[in-house]
């Protein structure tokens, strides 16, 4: 632009000094002739084409990784070994780093002693709580009837003898007489034959012994039948009743047992959770085991490393981060006056300034639901998978082009060749030597040029030199 307002000037001095000497060698010209004479600007030209023009929506930000995450130990301990390097990929699961796991094996051992101990008591009040309720039972019955004998004995002390054992005391009596006085006359025929010598002594003895045993049983029906007549006596019914309040406290003492069938149930209840906590030990233990060795979550890339071998780590001590390359993103503003015309799912090229030769295709991943600031834009996510030989890293500036539409075969004109002012945009559109102004309409733009109404393809606009002319003027062609 500069070059041609000085092609301009200087071709206008020219002109002045051509007209000066033929004024001093034919005279001055009229003034009527000097006024009408019109002097050509040099300009450079372009001819509209027709092609393919894709508008875009121009977006920037900076590389993020969807995983980035610093792994930390879980559990506390020295590191003993260290696996990875900044740089190293590594797969989910890989191992980054192992912990010494001396203590905790010790821990987990006694514990796996203390459960099988929780089993063992698990299992004797199980086999107390079975046993349990047929022995209480069987210490009820026993208790209930020697209370109801007791109080059968007691029953029958205080209402005495009835008139059938009085009966049969007197009938035992009187047979123990006749069985007496039976046998009392064959001792003492006995005796009188042994005294003549017609039986021997054994004979004598025999009777004799039939004589007192039959004068012991005669003493004994006596004896009960005097009981029977004169009843109880005082002291045999407080025995009694003694009897019975003993029987009374041992059958309350069996009823008491069957508390101790709950007892027992519950003791089971309280092994069984006492096992199972145990087992959570155990359980506990074996995860802190496995924790020692620390593994990659995701695949990815080392991107720090923070232990050596040696260190002590505990629970939280961050010990390398990981970063994942295949696919990134970046978070861009977006316009809303271009929400209608931006859908997820765009195509958006992507160049980085690191591969100034490069194109990154990525995608509109996702429009965020609220505004970003007070100037109502918004933010979006673009994301890209990285190629192969993985070229793209986190931290770089991205700049992206989301298409928006695609016209084609339409007229582009070149965008240096546009003059805006007041709101109206135009060009100068070259016509037989004379620059003649043109109103535009622009319907698409990209950053090179217009697809805009009101010029047609072939036809050469201003592209240099334009700020010089005016509708109508002559202009001198310096460059096509």
């Amino acid at each position: 632009m500069k070059t041609g307002y000085l092609l301009g000037t200087g071709l206008l001095l020219a002109v002045s000094l051509s007209a000066c000497g033929r004024g001093g060698g034919g005279g001055a010209p009229a003034p009527q002739a000097q006024a009408n004479e019109t002097v050509a600007v040099s300009v450079a030209v372009e001819r509209i084409k027709t092609g393919t023009l894709t508008e875009t929506a121009s977006v920037t930000g900076e590389l993020q990784s969807f995983n980035d995450t610093t792994v930390a130990a879980k559990v506390g301990g020295r590191i003993v070994e260290v696996r990875v390097r900044e740089g190293d990929r590594v797969r989910k699961g890989d191992v980054i780093a192992v912990q010494d796991p001396t203590d905790l094996q010790l821990q987990l051992r006694q514990a796996e002693s203390a459960v099988r101990a929780a089993e063992a008591n698990l299992r004797q009040a199980e086999i107390a709580a079975r046993t349990q309720p047929a022995q209480t039972d069987a210490q009820i019955n026993t208790a209930k009837a020697a209370l109801e004998a007791a109080r059968a004995r007691l029953h029958a002390l205080q209402t005495g003898a009835r008139p059938q054992e009085r009966q049969q005391a007197e009938q035992a009596v009187a047979a123990a007489r006749a069985n007496f006085e039976l046998a009392k006359a064959n001792y003492q025929r006995a005796q009188q034959l042994y005294q003549q010598g017609a039986i021997p002594k054994q004979q004598l003895d025999s009777a004799k012994t039939a004589f007192e045993a039959a004068q012991a049983q005669l003493r004994q029906a006596e004896e009960t039948l005097s009981l029977v007549r004169e009843g109880p006596r005082r002291e045999d019914i407080e025995a009694a009743e003694q009897a019975v309040r003993q029987a009374e406290e041992a059958y309350r003492q069996a009823l008491l047992g069957k508390a101790q069938d709950e007892l027992a149930q519950q003791r089971v209840d309280a092994a069984r959770a006492a096992l199972q906590q145990a087992r959570a030990q155990v359980a506990l233990l074996k995860q802190q085991l496995a924790d020692t060795v620390i593994r990659a979550p995701f695949d990815g890339v080392i991107a720090s490393r923070f232990v050596e071998v040696g260190s002590m780590a505990g629970g939280g001590t961050p010990v390398a981060r990981i970063v994942t390359v295949d696919r990134l993103y970046f978070e861009a503003t977006l316009p809303e006056m271009l929400l209608r015309d931006v859908k997820p799912g765009m195509p958006v090229e992507t160049r980085v300034d690191a591969f100034p030769n490069r194109v990154f295709l990525g995608r509109v991943e996702a429009i965020y639901p609220a505004v970003a600031d007070q100037a109502r834009n918004l933010h979006i996510r673009i994301s890209l998978t990285n190629p192969a030989d993985l070229p793209l890293k986190t931290g770089l500036f991205a700049r992206g082009e989301i298409r928006l539409r695609e016209y084609k075969n339409v007229p582009l004109t070149p965008k240096r060749a546009l003059i805006e002012k007041g709101g109206v945009t135009r060009v100068f559109v070259v016509e037989n030597g004379v620059a003649k102004q043109r109103a535009l309409k622009v319907v698409a733009t990209n950053t090179e040029f217009v697809y805009a109404m009101g010029v047609r393809p072939g036809e050469s606009v201003v592209v240099r030199g334009q700020d010089l002319l005016s509708d109508g003027q002559p202009v001198r062609i310096l460059e096509q």
